[in-house]
């Protein structure tokens, strides 16, 4: 199998999806693997944890 580098684009974009955007989707418009995804958040300290969604108030 061969390895594609990470580009600075593509870190660019792994920066920009993450806490927006759970990882398999983030893994798929990368053209690339979850646990790549996992490997290279990991090496530059970017949490793929997700924001918690605010709550919606109905009463407003």
């Amino acid at each position: 199998m061969k390895r594609r580098r990470w580009s600075e684009d593509d870190i660019a974009r792994l920066r920009g999806m993450a806490k927006n955007f759970p990882a398999a989707h983030i893994a798929s418009e990368l053209g690339r693997g979850i646990s790549a995804v996992a490997v290279k958040a990991h090496e530059l300290q970017i949490s793929l944890r997700m924001k918690p969604k605010e709550a919606f108030s109905g009463s407003e």
